[in-house]
């Protein structure tokens, strides 16, 4: 039945459904919704137990709503470093998913993915790996990030107003995700140039 698959499988459909009601104050991309799948299935599977305690008992039903301590499990995953199964050096930081969001919310694109790597971490246009928006390298001393425009002198000058450094790569030094949201301007110029087919032509 597909009720009992449901609750066997928890398919990811459900698990969006879970998280909503839960009210969970966050964007539910798929990897976040993955890593909260196993607190669904143990919830589920509580639920259950419960409901047949209390059918064969007849014991008062416990509340089947998500606990708290599920809750705190939730917030503890959603900020903790999630490893790639099919490659443990690659390891997405919740800063990387962090920054994430910030570029989400500056081109509101739904058409915008992430992909991570062992060396950065892209923000990708239609999920093509040569349309990179950004790149972040998040495992440094002082984060910073790469973009596919030039670095004319009017966007140094651009970065520097907006109080951050270039580095060394002409990489632009931000610390941390946030400050991204200082040079807004510079990703929807990174952003317009990446969604143009001529500039991946074959020349």
């Amino acid at each position: 039945m597909q009720i009992t698959s449901t609750l066997r499988e928890a398919p990811i459909d459900f698990v969006k459904y879970v998280a909503n009601k839960s009210n969970i104050s966050r964007q539910l991309n798929q990897k976040f919704l993955d890593s909260i799948t196993p607190i669904v299935k143990n919830a589920i599977e509580r639920a259950v137990s419960n409901m047949v305690v209390v059918g064969l008992t007849g014991k008062k039903e416990i509340s089947d709503d998500l606990s708290n301590d599920n809750e705190e499990k939730a917030i503890i995953d959603e900020k903790a470093d999630i490893i790639d199964p099919d490659n443990n050096k690659i390891i997405t930081t919740y800063s990387e998913r962090v920054l994430f969001e910030h570029v989400n919310s500056i081109i509101d694109d739904n058409e915008l993915t992430y992909k991570d790597t062992e060396s950065y971490f892209n923000v990708l246009y239609q999920n093509k790996s040569n349309r990179w928006i950004v790149r972040y390298y998040d495992n440094k001393q002082r984060p910073s990030i790469q973009l596919p425009i030039e670095l004319t002198d009017k966007v140094k000058d651009e970065v520097k107003r907006a109080g951050l450094e270039i580095g060394a790569g002409e990489q632009i030094i931000i610390d941390k995700p946030e400050n991204v949201l200082r040079i807004s301007g510079l990703i929807i110029d990174a952003y317009e140039y990446t969604k143009n087919d001529e500039n991946f032509k074959r020349k």
